[in-house]
């Protein structure tokens, strides 16, 4: 930029001492450009020196000097939100020998600045002020770059639809646009490789991944719809429930090979997240992975796995799957005034590899689900094919693939009608295969069977760019699949079966101690009596006192609370002690802090609404004391 320079000889400051030297005395010219914002302070910023003055108000008047250098700015980023509309801003900008991409409300904090290593006398909120007005008033000035903060399909100001790849290119190339939030072994994993892969290579390794595996197939499939996901997405997600080294890994790496190859080697792809990690880093990772094949490796439960752990996976897998089956946010976020902030969603289908799924696995995440089953040696997968070399055999075409795949949906007219189509006749080819082994699905197992079709379109769109038959690809598929997804059918009505009898045993529990005199009732005040209309006093847990003067109960307190819907309210310690020692298998097998959660999934206890961390108990006023209580329904212990 042509800013005016200081004159040589002029006085500065030494470097890092942000104490004003003796002012400027030419009057005439102000120094520099004006900070606009920022009443009588100027500035000049290039890449490789700067200056910012402030006017001098005492009596000789002109500019003293107030920092030796000034934020040069090479680039402004708009970040364009899921409306295409801003979302935020961006800058690149050098100081010193840094130069890094800020965004605006970054560079508000104390924080934003810490990462320049050459900011010397930015140290006050003042002097942070007016470099921001710097900042912003270079920017101006700059064309608008767009910035997208996941990859995948986007449709940019002016030039449209557009693929981001995870390494910053985008299908059409040369697009100017710019991803942030990659992570580095995935953005390294995503640069092109130095050739592609000719027709006939590309239909070799369909018929290879084909011939050791319809799993693997079927996965590839998965991972050919995912490219699609944002132009029609299909909403749910899709497991592997395997075996220890059963293939599990090498089949969704299948699917991942369309867009990534990690360095130095070959195979496996880099996953997306481990289920190891924190459900934070699982979420984001999900976020920023937009229109591509996913992977969240691996659930590693065991028969011998404490309940921590179970609950632990369970509550991850219900953020993934419940988000990609509903199409909602993975866990909704407030600004600091409580307004609604931008949530983080899952943007492909998720592809899970568990070594084994939770037994309390709910059945409505089954439903959102398509499970397939893999064994160490019932051909689902021929992992040894994949260790002695397959896998990396496949490297270069599938990468092939994946790009044509990509060019392909781009100069689709009508993407959702074409995908709609796909899903069509995916459905009628593996519903003939489901009718003969499944005649009467049922309601819930109608949605997976139509996910599974969804996903298997996929397979539409690799027979397009290798031209190869769609028909003859989805039929190594569609009879195995049928087979999994009676497996899958069985496993949800069990666990249906199973929630259901969890309400029904608490009840039976409760009754009995109340009878046997381990349980009583009190009132919403505390006070020990019959509260319960119709019920008798033994059903209460009650007794009257030898004296006559009043009742007495054994045991732990329920609290009868009219107000509350009706409902009967108990700690959670002492419904567990109660449910432990009744030597019930199903429900004597919970931690206390993982009974509320399955007694709300077995609609045994009523929903808090009022705070979204504590759905399944409730604050309540008893007397003088604020207890913490599940609300049970009372039809579940009485009848009225």
């Amino acid at each position: 930029m042509g800013y005016l320079h200081q004159h040589p000889g002029e006085p500065g400051l030494r470097n890092g001492d942000p104490t004003p030297q003796q002012p400027l005395q030419d009057t005439a010219v102000p120094p520099g450009r004006p900070v606009i914002g920022s009443a009588g302070w100027y500035y000049e910023a290039n890449d490789d020196h700067g200056t910012v003055w402030k006017v001098n108000r005492g009596k000789e008047g002109g500019w003293d000097v107030v920092l030796d250098w000034a934020p040069y700015v090479s680039e402004r980023l708009v970040l364009i939100g899921e409306d295409g509309k801003s979302a935020g801003r961006y800058y690149t900008i050098t100081i010193g020998a840094d130069t890094l991409t800020k965004s605006l409300s970054d560079l508000r904090t104390a924080d934003g600045w810490n990462d320049f290593s050459d900011d010397s006398g930015a140290a006050s909120r003042a002097i942070r002020e007016v470099l921001i007005n710097i900042i912003t008033d270079q920017g101006k000035r700059l064309p608008r770059t767009p910035v997208v903060a996941h990859t995948g399909w986007h449709r940019l100001p002016d030039v449209g639809l557009t693929y981001v790849y995870a390494d910053g290119r985008s299908y059409p190339s040369g697009r100017s646009v710019r991803l942030i939030g990659a992570p580095e072994p995935v953005r390294q994993a995503a640069v092109p490789l130095e050739r592609a892969a000719t027709d006939a290579e590309c239909r070799r390794a369909v018929a290879d991944i084909a011939c050791h595996g319809w799993a693997s197939l079927m996965a590839l499939a998965v991972g050919a719809r995912s490219l699609a996901y944002s132009l029609r997405p299909v909403s749910a997600a899709f497991v592997l429930d395997a075996a220890p080294n059963s293939g599990k890994t090498s089949a969704a790496n299948t699917a991942r090979s369309l867009l990534l190859t990690p360095r130095p080697h070959a195979w496996p792809p880099v996953p997306t997240k481990g289920m190891s990690s924190t459900a934070t880093d699982i979420e984001c990772a999900l976020d920023f992975e937009g229109d591509m094949p996913t992977l969240l490796d691996d659930i590693p439960l065991t028969r011998a796995s404490s309940a921590s752990q179970v609950r632990e996976m369970e509550k991850k897998l219900e953020l993934v799957i419940r988000a990609a089956g509903n199409a909602t946010e993975i866990k909704g976020r407030r600004n600091r005034d409580l307004t609604a902030k931008p949530a983080n969603r899952v943007r492909s289908i998720p592809v899970i590899a568990a070594q084994m799924l939770p037994a309390t696995m709910q059945e409505s995440l089954y439903r959102r689900s398509v499970v397939i089953y893999l064994s160490r040696d019932g051909g689902e997968v021929d992992w040894r094919w994949y260790k002695a070399g397959g896998g990396q055999s496949l490297t270069v075409p599938l990468r092939t693939i994946g790009d044509k795949v990509i060019a392909h949906l781009h100069a689709l007219p009508d993407a959702d009608g074409y995908l709609a189509d796909l899903e069509r006749r995916a459905f009628e080819q593996l519903g003939a295969h489901v009718e003969a082994v499944l005649p009467e699905p049922g309601d819930t197992m109608d949605g997976v069977i139509t996910a599974a079709a969804g996903m298997l379109s996929g397979l539409g769109l690799v027979a397009a760019v290798t031209e190869m038959s769609m028909s003859e690809l989805v039929d190594v598929v569609a009879a195995p699949l049928a087979a999994s997804l009676v497996r899958q059918a069985a496993c949800m009505e069990a666990q249906s079966t199973a929630q259901d009898g969890v309400a029904t045993a608490v009840g039976e529990v409760l009754r009995r101690a109340f009878s046997r005199g381990r349980l009583h009732i009190r009132d919403e005040k505390g006070v020990v009596r019959p509260a319960v209309d119709g019920q008798v006093e033994q059903d209460q847990g009650l007794a009257r006192r030898r004296d006559g003067s009043g009742w007495e109960g054994k045991g732990p307190a329920a609290y009868w609370l009219p107000q509350r819907g009706p409902a009967l309210g108990i700690t959670t310690k002492n419904l567990n002690m109660l449910l432990k020692a009744s030597g019930d298998s199903r429900v004597n097998c919970y931690v206390d802090r993982s009974l509320p959660d399955a007694l709300l999934q077995a609609d045994a206890i009523l929903r808090n609404t009022s705070q979204k961390d504590r759905v399944a108990s409730h604050r309540v006023r008893v007397g003088t004391e604020n207890l913490r209580l599940l609300l049970l329904k009372p039809e579940l212990i009485w009848d009225f």
